[in-house]
């Protein structure tokens, strides 16, 4: 974890909390057919890698779905 994300885990996590506390896109939620969509975890991740490597948001997507 630590090699990847190049932080604690207690830091990332801090991180997931704030973000799921201030916007509600961060959240975890079931959509129209009723499928759970990204979790918070996997959202911020994704959001990291665009800002750390400067990636389109587009690159992310297929970032996540990959780990699905």
């Amino acid at each position: 974890f630590r090699r990847r994300y190049r932080m604690r885990r207690s830091l990332f996590v801090k991180i997931v909390e704030a973000c799921e506390a201030n916007c509600r896109y961060f959240t975890q939620r079931r959509n129209a057919a009723g499928l759970k969509g990204f979790s918070a975890y996997q959202k911020i991740s994704a959001a990291m890698r665009v800002i750390a490597y400067g990636v389109p948001a587009d690159y992310a997507d297929e970032y996540l779905r990959i780990g699905e």
